[in-house]
């Protein structure tokens, strides 16, 4: 018999095949999601609207669902990971978006304060000069950087697939930081479905079970305009 290490989890996970399968879960990285999108639309010069999130969990748990065979697709909830900034003008409203959201079926927000990044450092070779004024205007330098969402997300998908909560993960990026935690849970029979936008992601994507593309499909879970939104009463 082969001793398990003690920081690995007694559960083991071997569905066969997709009978096995019905349980997923989905986890949204919402600025990796909000971003790629909104570049890729100006890119090709085509309207975006933003997300309808009152559609976009179940389209996502929809398209892995085909992709995996699970015929009986049990939606156990959605994880999405949201960074605010409290300096921001429209931080109030930041606020009351994800208070909403959170209220959505089966819908968790883990929320993320931005943080103030290191000072700028000169990239001229042999200088390295920090600072946090602008040599030619004094403007004061104060980017503000995520901090801890890829962390949150690689431990609620380690931590869930332990729980036995899901069976199949849709996991929203591209960001390749991902692909170690997805090939560990794909190594232990769970099966992570990428939701991206290619050609970006790619090293993602190859990790992945399978993948599809959020982008050519968006009318199916884009927020209405304000013409097309129905009228109340």
């Amino acid at each position: 018999m082969t001793d398990q290490s003690a920081t690995e989890p007694s559960a083991q996970f071997t569905p066969a095949s997709s009978a096995g399968l019905s349980r997923i879960h989905v986890f949204i990285d919402n600025a990796n999601m909000d971003i790629t999108m909104t570049q890729k639309a100006r890119r090709l010069r085509q309207r975006w609207n933003g997300f309808d999130w009152t559609k976009l969990p179940d389209w996502l748990v929809g398209q892995a669902a085909v992709l995996c065979e699970v015929r009986q697709p049990i939606y156990t909830g959605t994880h999405a990971y949201v960074s605010y900034d409290p300096q921001d003008p429209d931080h109030d409203g930041r606020v009351k978006w994800m208070d909403w959201l959170d209220l959505q079926r089966g819908m968790q927000v883990v929320r993320k304060e931005l943080r103030s990044k290191d000072p700028q450092r000169c990239g001229a070779a042999g200088c390295g000069f920090l600072f946090r004024v602008c040599p030619k205007c004094d403007a004061e330098q104060r980017p503000r950087v995520e901090k801890g969402i890829d962390t949150a997300m690689v431990t609620d998908m380690m931590r869930m697939a332990w729980d036995r909560v899901y069976d199949v993960a849709v996991l929203v990026s591209s960001d390749s930081d991902f692909a170690p935690v997805v090939e560990t849970l794909e190594g232990r029979g769970l099966r992570i479905v990428q939701a991206g936008f290619p050609p970006t992601g790619m090293e993602l994507r190859k990790a992945c079970w399978a993948s599809f593309d959020m982008y050519a499909p968006r009318a199916e879970f884009e927020r209405p305009t304000r013409e097309r939104r129905p009228k109340r009463g």
